[in-house]
């Protein structure tokens, strides 16, 4: 049985989740209890939302709106609001049936990921599904399936003939578990500075200290509409923004918050997640960073292997040209850890300052070079020199100054004003010898004890590199936080023998 009640905004937000306020009156003619999912109907907007009962807090008649619905949805007070029980999910049934071991079929998959991104299932539901890809996983056809639904849950781009590119656009994601992320916002200024259109979408944080996303919100606003998304591109020829912003893919986006409370990742779901962005995103040509060493997210050579030829094969399904870089991690991708951290080491490249991280720089050339040469834009052996000539040049920095001030950065920050947290402390070496790697995991749980990503003046300097000689008592990196409380907590996560091996 459905009722109509006239909408009202609160002044309350309820974060990730969607809630309403209804009176206890009108959730008995419901028959609904608290906590329950319902479906919200206005004009052609459907969302299910999750109900909040109260006897004193809002009229009979009426419906209370967590801010977030009528800011995204743009609903005024006083409209009639359809409030109806959802008809049961065939989700949960073919949920059941993964789980029991069968095989999904494409209907089944491409309705859960609906169901997932509409937020129709529940957090737990959506938990027992993530578990599925642990065991007992998913067969080719099923992933392409699900990926197609993933990329089908929400809006789609498209930037073809942008700035005369014809089909090509271009992009680099990496399936991430390093500490740094400062790759990015350098590459895609030194591509687009090219000439390539490069619409480039990133997460928050899922298991690293700081996503890309998080990094540059230090300078620039990420999140965008679908609107100033095409406006940014068609002046600049680029952006860096965060997807979530755009509801693409919104099916993954509720994955990841389950991801995300659970600190876990499985391959086949990197797989998804990527390659149904890159679809949501208008993507034809891209590069996939696969980072792999002690600590990182691929540890084992079979992983490796297993990801680059599931990446090939599953981007060439969708018609995307897919290159992959393999690259050994013994350390953090350049001397920062923490978002401003991580977006002055990126300034400072861009800037070609002195102080700046060569071990990062190094990274992004290479990939540069690859993309270059891949899409033929450079010579093979000659796209080296370009990239170079792009940073030398100053041009690569004045496309990414471009981007920001599209995207709504107010000034051109010097990587110089950009500063960590005003508590130090200084971790030194209980022995001599040359650092031969630094666990990437130990990393993450320092800079996360620290407040990384939340707290953006967090993070950790890293004095002593991969490769370094170093006597006992030398500095090998430093801590950065503001509070005190935050600062024992990075100092309890400290394990000299887990963190480096000398």
């Amino acid at each position: 049985m459905a009722v109509y009640l006239k909408s009202k905004k609160l002044d309350l937000g309820a974060g990730k989740d969607l809630f309403i306020l209804i009176h206890q009156d009108d959730a008995n003619e419901l028959g609904i209890n608290e906590g329950e999912r319902v479906l919200l109907g206005y004009k052609d907007i459907e969302l299910y939302v999750r109900v909040i009962i109260t006897e004193s807090e809002i009229a009979t008649g009426e419906v209370g709106l967590y801010e977030e619905i009528p800011e995204e949805y743009k609903i005024p007070d006083g409209r009639k609001i359809l409030i109806d029980i959802p008809s049961r999910s065939k989700s949960l049934e073919a949920i059941r049936k993964k789980i029991s071991g069968q095989k999904l079929n494409e209907e089944e998959l491409l309705t859960i990921m609906s169901d997932i991104g509409s937020r129709k299932l529940k957090e737990t539901e959506v938990a027992f599904f993530v578990a599925t890809f642990f065991s007992p996983g998913f067969d080719d056809d099923e992933i392409a399936w699900m990926t197609k639904g993933m990329a089908d849950s929400g809006e789609k781009l498209e930037f073809k003939y942008i700035k005369n590119n014809k089909d090509l656009v271009v992009d680099k994601h990496s399936i991430g578990g390093t500490a740094g992320k400062g790759i990015t916002p350098i590459l895609v200024s030194i591509l687009a500075a090219n000439g390539l259109v490069v619409p480039n979408s990133s997460t928050r944080a899922i298991t690293s200290p700081a996503g890309t996303t998080d990094i540059l919100e230090s300078v620039m606003p990420v999140s965008l509409s679908k609107e100033e998304v095409y406006k940014v591109v068609e002046k600049t020829g680029a952006c860096m923004i965060w997807g979530g912003s755009l509801y693409l893919a919104p099916a993954d986006d509720e994955i990841i918050n389950v991801e995300r409370s659970i600190k876990i990742q499985e391959f086949q779901k990197v797989l998804v997640s990527i390659v149904a962005k890159k679809i949501a995103m208008g993507t034809t040509s891209v590069l996939i960073d696969l980072p792999y060493g002690k600590g990182t997210k691929i540890e084992r050579p079979d992983d490796l292997e297993f990801l680059k030829r599931e990446f090939e094969k599953l981007f060439n399904r969708f018609g995307i040209k897919c290159v992959t870089f393999k690259r050994i991690v013994k350390g953090p991708d350049g001397r920062g850890v923490g978002p401003i951290l991580e977006m002055r080491e990126c300034l400072r490249v861009l800037e070609r300052d002195e102080k700046r991280s060569q071990e990062l720089e190094d990274i992004v050339i290479q990939m540069a070079t690859e993309i270059f040469e891949f899409n033929k834009r450079a010579k093979k052996g000659e796209g080296k020199k370009l990239a170079l000539e792009l940073l030398d040049s100053g041009k690569a920095l004045k496309k990414f100054w471009d981007i920001a001030k599209a995207q709504g950065a107010k000034k051109e920050t010097l990587s110089s004003e950009l500063e960590p947290g005003k508590i130090k402390h200084e971790v030194k070496s209980e022995k001599s010898g040359v650092i031969k790697n630094i666990c990437t995991r130990e990393i993450v749980e320092i800079a996360r004890s620290l407040g990384t990503p939340k707290i953006k003046e967090a993070g950790i300097y890293m004095n002593k590199m991969p490769g370094d000689r170093v006597e006992k008592g030398d500095i090998l990196m430093t801590l950065y936080a503001t509070t005190k409380d935050r600062m024992e907590e990075g100092i309890k996560a400290v394990e000299f023998e887990k963190l480096y091996d000398i």
